[in-house]
């Protein structure tokens, strides 16, 4: 039997029936991260994930819902310490599997992440570069030659994540904690810092597209899946319980995907449709 299904019918009645399971609020977590979550400016609150979490709101009328504004670090110690929230956009890490509840299912996909750098700075990548269009990323954090921004308690996937770990002691990232995650690549456009990393969409929300590149990294995943996190609590299994409920429903992931395409170019938009096309046929049954 479908195992969406059979989570679907575990749940049903749980929710149907109950006015509400929680004694506390639920708390959304929201970091400064357009454009996935938008705190300001004429789009806020219409970021990718600032509309998933209406619509969960929405099918979950008998809780009381607040929002606390804070950057992944924070986010993250908080659910570490059994804190009554969740958060999304969320990567799913070994680390972050000791104390993070995850959602069954992603509620969507996205692309990975690359280096954001100045275009004038196009020769400094040059010698970085596969015959396959990708940065050798290894290589360049090994020459020394540039400074890399990353954020706080983010997470950027795969092999970035594997190599910030191993030259975090070393001049070849720059770390900050703030919680605007576009003031690295701010820094970037604004030629106070080499380079940065980030997802092309951060680009194209800032309206940078005339000033920075996106390169794509050298074995980072074709596609990157995004969870919603809770902490390990009686509170998280019941409140992802219901939310693997609607993601059971292939018009809720539907509805999240076409979230995340309206922000992808046309070239990007028909790449991604091809990429998540076979990762559902190879991963639902």
């Amino acid at each position: 039997m479908n195992k969406y299904y059979l989570i679907f019918i575990t749940i049903a009645f749980l929710t149907q029936t109950a006015p509400s399971l929680f004694a506390a609020n639920i708390t959304w977590y929201q970091p400064d991260f357009p454009p996935y979550v938008i705190l300001s400016g004429p789009e806020k609150e219409h970021g990718i994930d600032d509309q998933i979490v209406r619509f969960i709101i929405k099918t979950l009328p008998e809780d009381k819902h607040v929002f606390q504004k804070a950057n992944y670090k924070r986010i993250l110690e908080n659910l570490k310490n059994g804190k009554h929230g969740i958060i999304t956009p969320l990567f799913k890490t070994k680390a972050r599997e000791k104390y993070i509840h995850y959602s069954e299912v992603p509620s969507y996909l996205v692309l990975p992440n690359g280096l954001i750098y100045h275009k004038e700075l196009k020769e400094v990548y040059a010698p970085y570069i596969l015959d396959d269009g990708t940065l050798d990323l290894e290589a360049l954090c090994k020459s020394g030659k540039v400074e890399i921004g990353i954020n706080s308690g983010r997470s950027y996937f795969g092999i970035i994540d594997r190599t910030i770990e191993e030259y975090k002691e070393t001049d070849v990232f720059f770390m900050r904690s703030g919680i605007e995650h576009s003031g690295l690549i701010k820094m970037v456009a604004n030629k106070r810092l080499d380079a940065a990393f980030g997802f092309p969409v951060e680009i194209k929300y800032l309206g940078l597209n005339d000033s920075l590149s996106f390169l794509p990294i050298s074995k980072m995943d074709n596609l990157i899946p995004v969870y919603f996190g809770t902490s390990k609590s009686d509170f998280g299994t019941v409140l992802v319980d219901k939310i693997n409920c609607l993601l059971a429903k292939k018009e809720t992931l539907d509805k999240f995907s076409q979230y995340y395409m309206d922000w992808l170019d046309k070239n990007m938009l028909v790449t991604y449709r091809k990429l998540i096309k076979d990762y559902y046929k190879s991963t639902l049954p």
